[in-house]
């Protein structure tokens, strides 16, 4: 661990350095981050007192160099890495892990002069809230996020915008080199998938209006069957009398899993209320729920909502974990909940900020696992308390708690988890 540190020491001081030579230069640019993190899982993952304590150190690495040579072409190379230091249990062995290419594009803007932009490679791609696209490796928690795509963004005015792009991810790296490669290799998504997403977001005085259309294709690998999701949806933000906004989204999905027809459907409604400078300390609050359908194991259809690119910590980080069981070993599978939500947001400082949420977890549908045996629909209640900080315009960090009482949905016998992360990070 002395040795990682130290190596990160350098890096940290190299890149700063070398970011102050090209600063003026507008043509090469050189980026830097570590993020170190502290969690301890508890028992999120089993529901269960007697199982071992999961707690690690995760220090993840960017390193990445962009050359603009002019106002329309742009490149950009960065490499990442994450590893992972245990602290319990002691059977858990401490790794560097691998070297891997987080960001590798060409990017080219006002292609003809017209105002179309076009990036290929691999890339980052969120649109709205991610509730749909964020994530295309979700395997990996949060080391990348990457998409290997062509992406095409076209801007008919400064309120109007149309991005499409198409997506091939495999279920392991088979694109770019790995140093240091595991063993045995790292998984990125349980089945290699294509895809394409087509999203229009316009402004229209003060409402913000998302409309999209997503095709994501399953390819079969041993037990999984081969499958594919049709998804349309739209998303409305307004703000209105002055201190409020509404926020709604909701998507349809059709398609297949296997020879089985998939019909679900999902999407989430949010109130917020902003205070005014009178009151002091309190920034915010909001009130909303979300709602993804459950497969009915009467019927023979898929009602299951398929989370597609967003298995991702949208509303927990903690019960992602506890997904885990229900869904055949998936992580941040998001289906089968609905939810209510509470929470507000503080200002204790000009570089400290608190949030709280509570979300009371339901289930639409039974589920036939073993760990979701208890009969009822009562998922349980969530609490969310954190902490952020800014401590320099380099420097940031959080502290996030997070406390599960399960509910009848459970095993009987379910016990509560606390759930902890310390995070600091240092940005260039």
């Amino acid at each position: 661990m002395k040795k990682y540190v130290f190596i990160i020491c350098l890096l940290m001081c190299f890149c700063h350095i070398k970011a102050q030579e090209t600063e003026k230069e507008s043509k090469f640019k050189l980026s830097f981050s570590e993020r170190v993190r502290l969690t301890t899982i508890d028992k999120a993952i089993t529901l269960d007192k007697d199982k071992d304590v999961l707690t690690f150190t995760r220090w993840r690495t960017y390193l990445g160099a962009e050359y603009t040579p002019n106002a329309h072409l742009g490149m950009k190379l960065e490499l990442g890495n994450e590893a992972r230091i245990w602290m319990s249990p002691s059977s858990k062995k401490t790794t560097l892990d691998e070297i891997f290419i987080n960001q590798l594009y060409v990017n080219y803007q006002n292609v003809a002069n017209l105002p179309l932009d076009i990036r290929l490679g691999r890339q980052n791609i969120m649109l709205d809230e991610g509730f749909i696209c964020i994530d295309g490796n979700p395997l990996v928690g949060s080391r990348s996020n990457y998409f290997n795509a062509l992406k095409t963004v076209y801007r008919f005015n400064d309120r109007n915008k149309l991005t499409a792009f198409f997506t091939y991810n495999t279920r392991k790296e088979e694109f770019l080199p790995i140093l240091h490669e595991k063993d045995p290799y790292q998984l990125l998504e349980e089945q290699t998938n294509s895809g394409l997403g087509v999203h229009h977001n316009s402004k229209i005085k003060q409402l913000d209006w998302s409309t999209y259309y997503f095709y994501k294709n399953y390819l079969k690998y041993d037990a999984l069957p081969e499958a594919h999701t049709h998804t349309v949806g739209t998303r409305l933000s307004l703000p209105f009398l002055n201190s409020f906004s509404f926020t709604t989204e909701f998507a349809y999905q059709l398609g297949k899993v296997d020879q089985f027809n998939r019909q679900s459907y999902g999407g989430y409604s949010r109130l917020d209320y902003k205070f005014e400078e009178s009151i002091p300390l309190l920034d915010c609050i909001s009130a909303g729920a979300f709602y993804l359908s459950g497969d009915d194991p009467k019927t023979e259809r898929i009602e299951g909502w398929d989370p597609l690119w967003s298995r991702w910590p949208k509303w927990s980080e903690s019960y992602v974990y506890t997904l885990i069981a229900e869904n055949k070993g998936k992580a941040g599978y998001w289906s089968n909940i609905n939810a209510v939500n509470l929470g507000f947001g503080a200002t204790l400082a000009p570089n400290v900020k608190f949030n709280a949420d509570y979300l009371y977890l339901s289930a639409p549908k039974p589920n036939e696992t073993a760990f979701c045996s208890g009969g009822g629909k009562t998922r349980g209640n969530l609490f969310i308390m954190k902490l952020s900080y800014q401590i320099h315009k380099n420097w940031a960090g959080h502290f996030l708690f997070e406390h599960f009482t399960p509910g009848n949905f459970y095993f009987n016998g379910a016990d509560p988890y606390n759930w902890a992360r310390f995070e600091l990070k240092y940005t260039l």
